[in-house]
């Protein structure tokens, strides 16, 4: 049984917290993530990377679906547990 004087809580997120149609420019974090890893795939063999550019990647939606394909190519046992 887990020790409950360790149990972190946290609060669920708004459900405005995600709008797949919002401008990546408005999300700070979620476009530095996407900054990230696209340095992060430049150290890939170049028949492993996505191909994206920035500029490819305007709304929160474009993000998850790339941050999707990426995280499947760095950890690709997981993406196959799926």
């Amino acid at each position: 049984m887990p020790d409950r004087t360790n149990v972190v809580k946290i609060p669920r997120p708004k459900p405005s917290s995600y709008n797949p149609n919002r401008p990546l420019v408005k999300n700070t974090l979620l476009l530095h993530q996407v900054k990230h890893f696209l340095e992060a795939e430049k150290k890939l063999p170049p028949e492993q990377r996505t191909g994206a550019k920035l500029e490819d990647v305007r709304t929160e939606a474009d993000a998850a679906e790339y941050v999707r394909k990426v995280t499947a190519i760095f950890h690709p046992r997981v993406a196959k547990a799926h």
